[in-house]
Parts: C-alpha cells; structure tokens; sequence
C-alpha cells in the first residue's frame, strides 16, 4: 500500500534512524540516486549544445561525471520505456507495448535485484513501471505525488489551440511545496539527510517537462518567441516523406491554422519547464554534496523519452514516433571515483542503466537481458564505434490502441480531455509497428505497413530529408535490413534460466 507524503516523512525522520544505518563491515557498494524526469529531451539541455537555455545544475553535473550523447530510449512512451530500463528487455520480448502492461511480479527487474542483495530501496514519484504485485517484492517504501505549476489552458474549449497543451502562465513560486516534484525531492532529500540505512536506492520519476506547457513563476516568461527563432531554430512542418503522424498530430490537435511564432511559444515555454527541472535537480544535489554521501553515491540522470515541443509544428510525443527529438535523452551519470568531463559519442540504449547500477552493486544478473554495462565508460573509456542500437513503438492489436483500452478509455472518450485528438488520430489513422535501428552514420526506422523512414546523420543530423528507397543508399539500407532481422531473431525470446526436473513428480497421496 503507497504511503502518504505525512507517513513518508515520518518514516524519514523517525524510523530509519532508528534502523542500523551501518554498512556491514566490508559492505563498499555505492548507493545510487536515480533523477528521473518525464519527457526531457537531451538537445534542450546547455551540457549538450542548446545554444542559450540556462541548465547550471546540468551543466556542472555533466562537468563532473560523464555525458553520454547518443543515449536512447526502447519506446517513446512512459510506460514501455520504463519497463524496458527495470527488465534490459526489448517490448518485442514480452510485450510490453502499453502504458497498461508493466512490470509483473514473475520478471526480473533491476529494483527487486537490488531489495534482494539488501539495499533500502525508496520510490519517489510516479509509476509508470511495475504492476502493483511487484513493489512489495521490489521496493522498500514507496510514495506518490508529482507535478508543478502549469497555469490554465490559453484557450476556451472549442477554439483552435485548444488541444496544444499551451497554458497561461502561473503565479505558485518555484519552491513551493505544492508543485509536487519539488515535494518528492524534499522528501528524498530528508531521507537522505537523517542517518539513512546504507546501501541505499532513490529513485526520483518526476513529472519533469511532461505536457502541459506551463511552468511555475519566474519561469514560464524565461524565453521568448524570439530566442527560439534567432538561436535555436525549430525544424519546419509539412517536410516531405515523413510519416502520416507529422500530419494527424497537427489535424487531429486543430493546429492547422497557427504559424511558427506560435510553436516557438510552445518551445519558449517548455525550455522554461526544463530550467525549473534543473533548479530543482539543484536541491537534490544540495543533499549529496559536501556531505559523507557525495563519497559513496553514483547520481544518474535521464528521462523516459522527449517531446516535439513545437518542432515540425507538433506537441507532445507519438507511440510510433522515432523521431530524434523523442528517442534521444540525456544519460549523465556521476560515480566516486569517477572520469570527470567525460563525453561518449558512442550511442547507447537507456536500459543499459540496469546492467550498469547492477556490476556496480556487485549482483549476479540472472536472467537473460540485452543491456550493456557502461561501467569502463564511466572510468574514462570510450564507447562502441560500431553498435547499433533500437527502438520500438506503434501497435498491432485493436486492444493494444489505447482509447480502447478500458483502463484509458476516460481519458481519450471525452472530447473536453487534452487526449481526445490523440485517440481519435490512433482509432482513424492507426499506428503501425515500427522498430528503429540507429548507429553513427544512418538511422533506419522500418515500417512494415506504413511510412519506412532512412537517413544519412552525417549529414542530416535533423533528420528533415528520408533518403528511404533512395539507391545512393541501397547498399547500407539493405545491410541494416538484413542487421535488424538478426537482430529480432537473436532477441526474439528469452529462455528462463531455472531449470524443471523431466521426471514425474511424486504422485498425490488418496
């Protein structure tokens, strides 16, 4: 049963410090705090070449460990992302496609690894990763409340903008404890400064820069309109050979009729979000550094996935969408001990933050998953030139489309909801499965019944002209073709370890 924030206090301030707060003589494994907030993109954030958002945490934090700048997610929704990261399992394994299929009690998961090798483990935030069998099993205390200020809808129901996520600004002050994210940090925070149980977990899945665009005081005004235009550039709408989504997005939202000052707003506004995602990543590491902590905890950072936050004139993310603005998010990650500046250019798959925290904590992973450890990157050396890695997204089943869905019906059945145009995109139009296949060079993103997409990174880093089809590239495509179908059917399935003895058991007893 989830606890109140109350209880949780209490918990922090009264019940842990009574526990023995002594690591067990010889016990050296770090503990390991996991800022995660929802829909951040990596390009937003100045460590990684925004060219005027002010991210100081970030930036200083990036300094300070090392920044992976190719990191990419399993699916661009919340749901499938997270599961993938707990499991280092692909959708494709076991079928976690839906925002209502996670984590179940019999899969392994990074958490209930580290609850079984005696680590305290502690949740602040919401879900979006285990079904409710699983938490006793694989988290020790667990509390829920995120979110902050986001002001009210700009429009009236019924007007064009309606359904662009864009909200007026708002007045709650950025420290306010109403804005729920900060909540979570405070009580992490508390946690942490009152003789904590050791080793120790948090994991931090805040709301972060999720839709609504709107932010607290100080900082929805933060950009403007203007900064975007002249320094940061938004990629254009209506580009060719896109798939049908890039269209249905902006018809389905009623956007047809805004132009690019508009979607600039919407980018202004969400760069305002993340700048208050990096204060309040600030008072995290307020709790670590200086203290006794900072020697033994790894700090690691990342996001579910993106958002388009205008680019191409679309809001929010797809099921389906392999865009660069959706997969790609920050990984930065800091150890004791650790290379300090480091930057990997080779890419990576989210989830192989499991893999990673588990060598660090010195656990035997026992079940078959596909994530790699970055520990050595973590010491200073560089990543795989050549790996390619993936991502997977869209449907295939009437019941896997979310409005139809009975536990998302709600939210996609009332036309006054900010998802009603989404369900209507996904029963009308459809999202076909897709997987993406991306290394240095070239992203594939394969669409079996739909819009197949290919490009050259090198010299397209925007990803604006498909090249799918195109016989300049007929000799690579075809090879990542031929790589992706090795690649299903060498991850296809996973075989449990234990073993079942051939005999017969023992017949019952009359």
């Amino acid at each position: 049963m989830a606890l109140t924030a109350l209880f949780a206090t209490f918990l922090c301030l009264v019940v842990f410090p009574l526990a023995s707060s002594w690591r067990k003589p010889g016990d050296n494994r770090p503990n390991f705090v996991i800022y995660f907030p929802d829909e951040t993109r990596a390009e937003s954030l100045g460590c990684y070449g925004h060219p005027f958002i002010k991210t100081p945490n970030f930036d200083r934090f990036a300094a300070q460990g090392t920044l992976f700048s190719q990191a990419h997610v399993l699916h661009t929704q919340c749901a499938p992302s997270r599961c993938a990261i707990t499991t280092g399992r692909y959708m494709h394994v076991l079928g976690h496609r839906t925002q209502t299929h996670l984590v179940q009690a019999y899969e392994p998961n990074m958490f209930k690894y580290l609850k079984d090798a005696g680590y305290t483990v502690m949740w602040y935030g919401k879900n979006d990763m285990l079904s409710q069998d699983s938490f006793n099993l694989s988290v020790t205390n667990w509390t829920d409340g995120i979110g902050a200020a986001r002001g009210k809808n700009m429009f009236d129901y019924g007007e064009a903008g309606y359904y662009s996520f864009l909200n007026t600004p708002d007045d709650t002050p950025p420290d306010s404890q109403s804005n729920g994210d900060l909540h979570m940090i405070t009580l992490a925070s508390q946690f942490m400064s009152n003789n904590p149980p050791e080793p120790f977990v948090i994991w931090l899945p805040t709301k972060g820069a999720h839709p609504t665009y709107g932010a607290p005081k100080g900082y929805y005004d933060m950009y403007s309109a203007e900064d975007v235009h002249s320094k940061a550039p938004l990629r254009p709408a209506h580009v060719k050979n896109k798939p049908e989504y890039h269209e249905g997005i902006i018809k389905y939202r009623n956007l047809t009729s805004f132009n690019d000052t508009f979607f600039e707003t919407i980018n202004a506004v969400y760069l305002g979000i993340i700048s208050w995602v990096d204060w309040a990543f600030g008072q995290l590491l307020e709790s670590i550094d200086g203290t006794p902590l900072e020697k033994n905890t790894a700090v690691f950072v990342s996001s579910d996935h993106g958002d388009f936050a205008g680019d191409f004139h679309l809001v929010e993310k797809w099921p389906g969408g392999m865009d660069d603005i959706l997969t790609r998010v920050p990984m930065i990650v800091r150890i004791p001990g650790g290379t300090k500046g480091h930057v990997v250019k080779e890419p990576i798959n989210s989830f192989d933050m499991m893999a990673t925290i588990l060598e660090m904590a010195n656990i035997n992973v026992t079940h078959v998953h596909f994530a790699q450890s970055f520990v050595k990157q973590l010491h200073g050396a560089s990543g795989d030139p050549n790996r390619t890695v993936y991502s997977e997204g869209g449907y295939l089943y009437h019941r896997e489309i979310e409005p139809f869905d009975p536990e998302q019906s709600a939210a996609y059945s009332n036309p006054e909801k900010m998802y009603y145009p989404r369900g209507q995109d996904e029963i009308h139009d459809g999202i076909p499965r897709c997987i993406m296949a991306k290394n240095l060079n070239y992203k594939l993103v394969y669409r079996p019944r739909g819009v197949s997409e290919f490009y050259d990174l090198k010299n397209d880093e925007k990803e604006l002209t498909n090249v799918y089809g195109d016989e300049k590239y007929a000799t690579v495509q075809k090879q990542m073709l031929a790589d992706l179908l090795q690649w299903m059917l060498e991850t296809g399935d996973v075989t449990p370890l234990q073993e079942d003895p051939r005999g017969l058991p023992k017949p019952p007893k009359h």
